[in-house]
């Protein structure tokens, strides 16, 4: 009887997410349950990327200055089984309104970026007009690609990126 009650007492202040991102349990300010955004961006992610026909190679050579308002924070590191010197790394982006990531290369490190929240604007090598990135979009970041980005939203941004990168 005590281990069931400590469980009840244990899942009572715990939330899940069903199938369409929204939470089920747990109303705590005394409104109904709203959608989870970041599972919601997850769950819908795709690439975007330049719009038909305003691609041209060298298109841009800088973006938006300096960089400024980022803070980013490795979450894993994998190492390569075929590889030992290189690694993926995960890491979480966090933009200020404002803040800009400096423009930038990829011929060393590739990989990909999705926008779990807010809204990023990134001048591209390849593109002659900005794209606009919203949660749930994804860049994708080859060998030749060149680019710095904005955020020119309200609130902070956040970002999720995958590169390989090489080992330390």
């Amino acid at each position: 009887m005590w281990r069931a009650l400590l469980a009840a007492s244990l899942l009572a202040g715990c939330s899940t997410v069903d199938r369409v991102g929204q939470s089920v349990a747990g109303m705590t300010d005394g409104r109904p349950p709203g959608p989870d955004t970041a599972l919601e961006a997850i769950l819908n992610a795709a690439p975007i990327g330049c719009p038909n026909g305003r691609t041209l190679n060298g298109a841009n050579h800088e973006a938006f200055g300096p960089q400024h308002g980022v803070v980013g924070t490795d979450i894993a590191l994998t190492p390569l089984a075929n590889d030992p010197t290189r690694a993926v790394r995960m890491r979480r982006l966090v933009v200020e309104p404002g803040g800009v990531i400096a423009w930038h290369t990829h011929d060393q490190v590739q990989g990909s970026a999705l926008v779990v929240s807010g809204e990023m604007t990134e001048i591209r090598n390849s593109c002659m007009d900005p794209i606009r990135y919203r949660a749930g979009d994804v860049s994708i970041e080859d060998a030749n690609t060149a680019h710095g980005w904005r955020n020119d939203g309200a609130v902070e941004a956040v970002i999720i990126t995958a590169h390989v990168v090489a080992r330390n």
